[in-house]
């Protein structure tokens, strides 16, 4: 399955979620897409985040969820453990997209990002159910390319045959949620100790919010001394079907991007087809 392309992202979204870290995308036939949460990864800690946001006034963190995510109630066999649904439109008005156009303010392409289904010489195959979930599923939005970066890297077969060079990379991706009446809302649903509990984020006057989704480490030491490793291949560990030599290894070339920008960055990736 592929995001239905559209060449517009509108400015001034009602809710923006931000993607990093260890995720792996992947649009669905019934036009949702479901996040992968990679849990299997040394050190990669989930944490979900919601944010208020009004001008001239400090954030408001309405939801902490950190990780490992719990399965909902309502889906045989569990499967995901964020539900994040806009309410008040009909269902055939609702669906995921992916931005192509040029570059704006908002954000740039999503084919910006990396995509291990056209990366790839075979198929990527399925993401392993036990290290990539419970995941995260969204019901619409338009995607993009948060962040890129001029970084200087190489992806090198693991099997010797092929090399792939960029001077640039996608490390956040995006997706924004517009709501244009005030019945609409943005509901999250999780499970907590106890059952599932739900949050909405209402149209308000001057009220935006951010949903970020992170799975990154915690800390990282960026010194020159600090050990680096390659993120890259973290993805392998949940797609059993890529056999070893089919993958691929990431090589950065000088100068190395600093940390926060990272030296290894945990960018996020698509599956899309």
């Amino acid at each position: 399955m592929v995001f239905e392309e559209v060449p517009e992202l509108p400015p001034d979204p009602t809710v923006k979620i931000i993607f990093t870290g260890l995720l792996i995308l992947q649009p669905l036939p019934d036009k949702t897409c479901q996040t992968f949460v990679h849990n299997v990864s040394r050190d990669h800690d989930l944490l979900v985040e919601v944010r208020r946001k009004r001008p001239g006034n400090p954030d408001v963190i309405m939801m902490r969820a950190p990780g490992p995510l719990r399965f909902t109630g309502g889906h045989t066999p569990p499967a995901h453990g964020l539900l994040i649904s806009k309410v008040g439109v009909p269902a055939a008005q609702k669906g995921v997209k992916a931005y192509t156009g040029r570059p704006t303010d908002e954000g740039q392409s999503l084919s910006e990002s990396l995509n291990l289904s056209t990366l790839l010489d075979v198929s990527p195959g399925s993401v392993d159910t036990v290290g990539g979930r419970p995941s995260v599923l969204i019901d619409d939005g338009i995607f993009y390319t948060a962040q890129v970066l001029p970084v200087h890297f190489k992806l090198n077969k693991r099997d010797g045959t092929k090399t792939i060079e960029f001077h640039e990379m996608g490390t956040i991706i995006g997706a924004n949620i517009y709501l244009t009446a005030p019945e609409q809302t943005v509901n999250l649903r999780w499970r907590r100790p106890g059952g599932d509990v739900t949050l909405d984020l209402e149209v308000k006057p001057q009220t935006t919010y951010e949903i970020y989704i992170n799975n990154e480490p915690l800390f990282e030491d960026d010194s020159a001394t600090g050990p680096a490793h390659d993120e890259f291949v973290e993805y392998f560990k949940i797609l059993p079907e890529v056999e070893t030599g089919e993958q691929f290894t990431m090589e950065f070339l000088p100068p190395l991007p600093d940390r926060g920008s990272s030296r290894t960055p945990c960018a996020s990736v698509l599956l899309n087809d």
